[in-house]
């Protein structure tokens, strides 16, 4: 999100917006939005709603459970329910026609789309 909250200008000079998902509770969105100093939204996806209609939810493993726990990482707090449900990390970028230009879906949270081919492919469609 740091590395995006940086391309923010890069993005809005292609005329395109940049909005983040999240399962968190409002609250917790508007602590992570005020910590990071983002210049984008972060919406709240109450029970993972979104994430479901696009095949993006996982229940959190038991052991990745138990290490959250004793690393006190209170997700049922955070996201305001107790499924220990978590969405897939993704990328979309939408053209204003509605048409799904780029996609991104990894279960390995740490592979995520750089913020440069991103704009790239926004530089191609602009």
């Amino acid at each position: 999100m740091e590395a995006m909250n940086l391309a923010v200008p890069q993005i809005e000079q292609t005329g395109a917006s940049l909005v983040a998902v999240s399962p968190q509770t409002v609250k917790q969105s508007f602590f992570m939005h005020d910590q990071y100093k983002l210049r984008f939204p972060l919406l709240a996806d109450a029970g993972n709603k979104v994430a479901r209609q696009f095949g993006l939810t996982y229940r959190v493993p038991e052991a990745q459970e138990a290490v959250y726990r004793r690393a006190f990482v209170n997700l049922p707090l955070a996201n305001g329910d107790d499924s220990w449900e978590l969405p897939i990390p993704a990328t979309y970028i939408i053209d204003r026609d509605g048409a799904v230009i780029f996609v991104s879906a990894n279960e390995d949270y740490t592979e995520r789309p750089e913020p440069g081919d991103i704009l790239e492919t926004l530089l191609k469609r602009s």
